[in-house]
């Protein structure tokens, strides 16, 4: 039994996957200034907590972001070595398993 890898396709997706991981740290970018801020809401936000819900979602997200991006760049380099290493076309393309673990 054999198959053929469609080592373009995989490529493809690969970009697509970075363009996710650079979403993911732009939308990050954009809400970091105001992550944990919830004292600016004043101080009847304090005395009723959504302040300190604010800040506990805004960290949430910001976290959630960040992981997103990490796993959308491991995406990519999963992709982008799998396709490489198929074709060996370039072996210092394809990054091995503990660079990738690493990532993870």
């Amino acid at each position: 039994m054999s198959f053929q890898v469609q080592s373009e396709t995989l490529i493809d997706h690969s970009s697509l996957w970075g363009g996710h991981a650079s979403d993911a740290a732009s939308a990050h970018a954009t809400i970091e200034p105001a992550i944990g801020k919830g004292e600016d809401f004043g101080y009847l936000a304090g005395l009723n907590q959504v302040a300190d819900h604010y800040d506990t979602w805004s960290t949430a997200m910001g976290q959630a972001l960040t992981d997103a991006e990490r796993c959308f760049t491991y995406l990519e380099a999963v992709l982008r070595s799998t396709a490489h290493d198929y074709d060996e076309s370039d072996a210092t393309s394809a990054l091995g398993m503990p660079v990738l673990d690493e990532m993870i």
